[in-house]
């Protein structure tokens, strides 16, 4: 018997024996595989930190918002209509922030994707696609060659897509990490910051609101009657001076907002740029690249019984 052949099939049940569990995990669990894994579920997680950190922020900002906008319809009666003028200069950047709030939902669904796929993709490559991959080679050794199924061919590309999955999901994990250092992170930090201190800018006016609306009236007004004419001429220069002043206030402060929701705009489209090409766009394109490379490879291997058929046509016609 052939010595090679011998050797050859002792290997390989060697192999699948090491496929047991307590073997396993010492061969295909530490060192370089363990290390792998925890470096991209640490990029993942930072993605889900930054993710989460700018969800909450977006979810605060809408809320301080609805409570500003409240806040000056309930004054709305010294405001003289100032208050609608508000209402409508925070509407489109609301919108968008709520428009934001389901891209970052997107962003986090599909991190978690990532995450999980990073903990079962040891699984399908070694217990499945490993052990399919040592089975078909070993019966390639034993089967004849002229069978109709080319079993070492398909237990090679068993065996290399094997690989690509155990690798794929760390090494797009990486490729995501490397191009969020190189190109997106200083975006995300500046957007990050501008959103944190335009909520609480926004969050100080409604505070200033709501004190402005608790201030005691005062005491009762004494009537007309009983004042004198200089009194009552003091009293009314008092009230139009102090209507001009909430006056002043408001329209300055209207202001405030406007310059606020216009840069709130380009805040949040920067950020939703980087989340969807981070978490969304760049992960589609390298997992439709790791398809395709399967495809290829599968294509390789479990379509070559076809040749293995016509070479028994041609010798039994």
């Amino acid at each position: 018997m052939n010595k090679r052949l011998i050797f050859s099939t002792i290997l390989l049940a060697l192999l699948i024996l090491t496929l047991i569990p307590n073997t396993r995990k010492a061969l295909f669990e530490k060192h370089l595989f363990q290390a792998v894994d925890a470096k991209s579920t640490e990029y993942v997680d930072q993605s889900l930190t930054n993710a989460g950190t700018a969800f909450l922020l977006a979810r605060g900002f809408n809320a301080v918002v609805s409570v500003f906008q409240e806040s000056e319809v309930q004054l709305e009666p010294g405001g003289v209509g100032v208050s609608l003028a508000l209402g409508q200069a925070l509407d489109p950047v609301n919108d968008l922030v709520e428009r934001f709030s389901w891209v970052m939902l997107a962003s986090l669904t599909s991190l978690g994707i990532q995450k999980f796929l990073i903990e079962i993709t040891p699984f399908i490559s070694v217990q499945i696609l490993l052990a399919m991959a040592l089975c078909f080679l070993l019966a390639g050794l034993w089967l004849p060659r002229e069978s109709r199924f080319n079993f070492r061919q398909i237990g090679i590309a068993l065996l290399f897509l094997a690989v690509l999955v155990r690798f794929a999901v760390p090494a797009m994990a990486f490729l995501n990490h490397q191009v969020y250092v190189t190109f997106l992170e200083k975006s995300h930090d500046q957007s990050v910051d501008v959103l944190r201190q335009s909520t609480s800018a926004l969050e100080s006016y409604a505070l200033e609101d709501m004190d402005e609306q608790a201030e005691p009236e005062g005491k009762a007004p004494v009537p007309e009657e009983e004042q004198s004419w200089l009194s009552q001429m003091q009293e009314k220069f008092s009230t139009a001076v102090d209507q001009g002043r909430k006056s002043l206030d408001v329209i300055a402060k209207f202001k405030a907002v406007k310059r606020l929701a216009q840069g709130m705009i380009e805040t949040i489209v920067d950020l939703i740029v980087v989340f969807v090409l981070n978490a969304i766009v760049l992960p589609l394109a390298f997992l439709w690249g790791i398809i395709k490379l399967g495809q290829l490879i599968a294509h390789r291997g479990f379509n070559l019984f076809a040749v293995g058929r016509a070479k028994i046509d041609r010798s039994n016609p």
